[in-house]
């Protein structure tokens, strides 16, 4: 008995992985008809993925399957895919038109227009439904005109002569939001390279504006759902979610996310079409007069509102300047200016500005009476008497000296660990310099260039505090604010003061003086006062030093210190003489 040479083989590799029912042959046609009823199972369970996924491999079969290709148009209505329905419904009405022109199907013929609705092509399906209705029967007709009843309400909620006042201020202000935008110039380049896109930067009341339009558009056709869609927005680029160590999930997730709320802002945006946003709005208040009552009242009420929050954050920082929490003081007046005048206007504010004067100079009191002479002060050499008034550290050498010795060390901790100072330098940096961008009073732009120089002080960036401290006396003397010239004239002082240039360092001292003048405030004239006199103490050091004299005077105090250093060799000397 001899075998053939085909069965003697033996098999290479792995058996392919199948499924139980996948191991009996089935014909291309039993195939297509099961994934079809898969399909539509799925469909019925709304599991859309799986239903989508059975019906693209059934047409990957038999692609002439009408049915089969009207199914999963449907599937991508629900997925918010209207454009991929249309062609699918259009592929199956033109292979009935080409295979078989008598045979008419009305299911087809209605997905195609169902797409181009969902397309937002609102004229497009209405011209559709009108030429479907000369073919259709009596009965197939209906749905039809349901459809046409439904569109020609559309229309009329968009054009109706209610609608006619808020249509033309849409329309002016999108002519005049055109005739505001730049024009585009080609530049002139000689190379081929692609532009950079600048990101838009936005002030902090269009933003909250944006913020505000988002929630009440979602409002407006999500109703009680529109935090979910809010939910969704933020988590796209959540840290807690996408979380870098886990790259294959943080992909996932990422892409889900992007694309379920691209979903849900195909369907709004799909609502909005039927009915936009000022249709709603007289819907909701049929009644002109008793609208304007109600946004006059909501208008009264914030603005109410706003005046009592003014009145707290003053009450606020007087208690805080009693108690004497300069620190906690500053951290207020920052998020009070930074995160809630900012976003309002006039109409809400009409104080705005009185208010902002107020707070800055409220917190510039505070800081100069920081400015006094301590009474525990002992008598030291002149830049030590200096650094003290000024409440600096006066062991700069020796903190020099441990950080030159204790370098390694650093930079091992930093490469694990994250530098909280740099990252606060970071951060405000970033946060004064966005907000100096929108600054309009010349005392909020004094202020927040002192408190660009006071971090670059803290971040030992000594020239850049002086040229920022500098900034902000011109824009302090610009509205005659003396406290905030001062405040920035002893910021540039400290940093004098830390380099030792004792002559740049009297000027500005001289220039502080003549500003502590005009506040007469005598406590603060007499701060200046004495370190000017220690000062002058540290010049006329530096010009004895510089004399030959001095310099004699330098190398005997010198000579004398070695021989002081060394007293093994005065030991050896005393023993040596009789």
């Amino acid at each position: 008995m001899s075998l053939s040479t085909d069965t003697m083989k033996p098999l290479a590799g792995l058996r392919p992985k199948l499924e139980p029912w996948e191991v009996i042959k089935w014909t291309d046609s039993q195939l297509s008809s099961m994934y079809k009823d898969w399909g539509i199972y799925f469909d019925r369970t709304q599991n859309l993925a799986a239903s989508m996924q059975y019906f693209t491999k059934s047409l990957d079969i038999y692609q002439y399957d009408t049915e089969t290709l009207r199914r999963r148009g449907c599937i991508k209505r629900k997925e918010a895919r209207a454009p991929d329905a249309l062609l699918d419904s259009k592929k199956a009405k033109e292979i009935l038109r080409q295979y078989n022109p008598k045979l008419f199907d009305p299911n087809v013929n209605l997905e195609v227009c169902d797409s181009l609705y969902e397309s937002n092509r609102l004229e497009d399906s209405m011209r559709s439904l009108h030429q479907n209705l000369k073919v259709f029967s009596h009965s197939q007709a209906q749905k039809v005109l349901d459809r046409l009843n439904v569109i020609t309400e559309n229309f009329h909620d968009s054009l109706s002569d209610a609608t006619a006042p808020a249509v033309h201020r849409l329309i002016d202000k999108m002519t005049l939001d055109k005739a505001n935008q730049p024009k585009y110039e080609k530049p002139e380049c000689d190379v081929l390279s692609i532009l950079e896109n600048e990101p838009e930067l936005l002030s902090p009341l269009e933003k909250r504006r944006r913020k505000r339009e988002f929630k009440i558009y979602n409002q407006n056709y999500l109703h009680k759902c529109w935090t979910d869609a809010s939910f969704l927005k933020s988590i796209r680029e959540n840290p807690n979610l996408l979380i870098d160590q886990f790259t294959e999930s943080s992909t996932h997730l990422k892409s889900l996310t992007e694309e379920r709320y691209k979903v849900v802002r195909t369907f709004t945006k799909m609502l909005h079409t039927r009915c936009p946003k000022y249709c709603r709005q007289i819907h909701k208040y049929p009644n002109e007069e008793l609208h304007q009552k109600y946004q006059q009242e909501n208008l009264f009420r914030i603005q109410y509102q706003t005046r009592r929050n003014m009145f707290k954050i003053l009450r606020n920082i007087r208690s805080l300047i009693r108690a004497g929490k300069l620190h906690k003081l500053t951290t207020f007046v920052e998020e009070v200016m930074g995160d809630y005048v900012t976003i309002k206007t006039n109409r809400i504010m009409p104080w705005k500005f009185e208010f902002i004067n107020e707070v800055y100079n409220y917190l510039g009191l505070a800081r100069i009476n920081e400015y006094k002479i301590p009474s525990d002060m002992k008598v030291l050499t002149g830049r030590q008497r200096l650094l003290t008034l000024f409440r600096l550290p006066t062991d700069l050498g020796i903190s020099q000296t441990k950080a030159r010795d204790s370098i390694l060390r650093e930079l091992v901790r930093r490469t694990n660990e994250t530098d909280l100072k740099a990252e606060r330098f970071k951060f405000l940096t970033t946060r004064y310099e966005y907000r100096m961008r929108f600054a309009k009073y010349p005392i909020e732009r004094s202020y927040l260039l002192h408190e660009l120089a006071q971090a670059h002080l803290d971040n030992n960036s000594f020239d850049t505090c002086c040229l920022l401290a500098r900034q902000s006396i011109d824009e302090a003397l610009k509205g005659r604010h003396y406290i905030w010239a001062v405040l920035s004239a002893l910021v540039a002082c400290k940093a004098h003061a830390i380099l030792g240039k004792v002559e740049k360092q009297k000027e500005m001292l001289t220039e502080a003086f003549k500003m502590a003048k005009k506040l007469k405030n005598i406590d603060l004239c007499l701060f200046i006062d004495i370190c000017l006199k220690v000062n002058t103490e540290e010049i006329e050091l530096k010009r004895q030093l510089i004399t030959p004299e001095g310099s004699l005077r330098r190398r005997q105090r010198r000579s004398g210190s070695s021989f002081e250093n060394s007293p093994s060799e005065t030991s050896v000397h005393a023993s040596n003489s009789p």
